[in-house]
């Protein structure tokens, strides 16, 4: 529930929604159709060959052209020919992976691919998710293949890169020790809420906790219109700046067990209980470690990939032909 309201608040105050939505669009569906292992027509036009494989340049053109339409300023023909190249650069970077999970004897089950499209999918309705796809220029079948493309090549880093990295104790004790600020927690407070659509059904409600004495949780899972009624109207723990501004400032000056007054936000009009206080403290190294493992493990995973990259790419034979926009 905190992630939601602070996504929706995130969103209603975002001053550059098109540049987000473009590096959302370059991230999400880039390297779709041109970089499957798919049996090409030898006579197509290629941009480049990669350990005689070619990289057609309709496919190149196609995913540029598809970023094109996200961005709201027409880039200089000069920065079209550097984004090119780099794009056509990670479209080689994603063959070379390929070629090698495949070289490794990794492929996807029916099974395997229909669990990863539903990871992936999430619960998006099938309207949403069609108009989606429709926006990122893109075919149900593409995007598939594109999901596939990805796992096979995670399960390749699973297999060649991981277990190569280490990290030890010292390691994981350094870093608590020099970065102190990241494990300092500040105060917290565990609340609930009630959310109506009207200031005079709020009232009601408040009455009925201050004056009537019913318990809290029972009258949000009664009248709430927040999908935490369902809980009681609990929203967790949280702590300033994790939630709207409004909801911070009617929370944190509350005592437990208090009842705030009627709050009117974006969402509603609000009822808050703060159950418990948290002052501010320090995060255990012994609470830490797994975070601190996992960040660490994600760095140097990261830095054995690049190396990796840089090493197929040195020992394959890739011949970029004439490219031009």
């Amino acid at each position: 529930m905190i992630a939601l309201y602070t996504m929706l608040w995130e969103f209603s105050h975002n001053t550059r929604p098109a540049f987000f939505a473009a590096l959302c669009l370059a991230g999400l569906f880039i390297l779709c159709p041109g970089c499957s292992e798919k049996k090409a027509d030898v006579e197509e036009p290629a941009a480049a060959m990669v350990n005689g494989e070619p990289i057609l340049k309709k496919d190149l053109e196609k995913e540029i052209l598809r970023i094109d339409k996200t961005l709201s300023v027409r880039p200089s023909q000069d920065e079209s020919r550097r984004f090119s190249q780099r794009f056509l650069d990670q479209m080689i970077r994603k063959r070379l992976l390929l070629q090698e999970a495949k070289k490794s004897g990794i492929e996807l089950i029916p099974e395997q691919i229909r669990k990863a499209v539903s990871e992936q999918k999430g619960d998006i309705s099938k309207e949403d998710f069609e108009k989606m796809l429709k926006e990122a220029g893109i075919t149900y079948q593409e995007w598939v293949d594109r999901i596939t493309d990805d796992r096979r090549i995670e399960m390749l880093i699973h297999r060649v890169i991981d277990p190569g990295i280490q990290i030890t104790e010292e390691e994981l004790t350094a870093y608590y020790q020099n970065h102190p600020e990241e494990f300092d927690l500040p105060e917290r407070v565990k609340a609930r809420q009630i959310v109506l659509p009207g200031q005079k059904d709020a009232e009601k409600a408040r009455e009925r906790l201050v004056h009537g004495g019913e318990e809290f949780g029972l009258v949000a899972h009664e009248v709430s219109l927040s999908p935490d009624a369902a809980r009681g109207g609990d929203i967790g723990i949280f702590s300033r700046g994790q939630m709207p501004p409004d909801f911070d400032k009617a929370c944190f000056a509350l005592q437990v067990g208090e009842i705030s007054p009627v709050v009117k936000t974006p969402y509603g009009y609000h009822i808050f209980l703060v159950e418990e206080r948290l002052a501010a403290g320090k995060i255990a190294f012994k609470e830490a470690r797994k975070d601190i493992y996992n960040k660490l493990f994600s760095e140097k995973r990261e830095q054995a990939f690049l190396a990796y990259q840089k090493d197929l790419w040195n020992r394959s034979e890739i011949t970029l032909l004439n490219l031009k926009r």
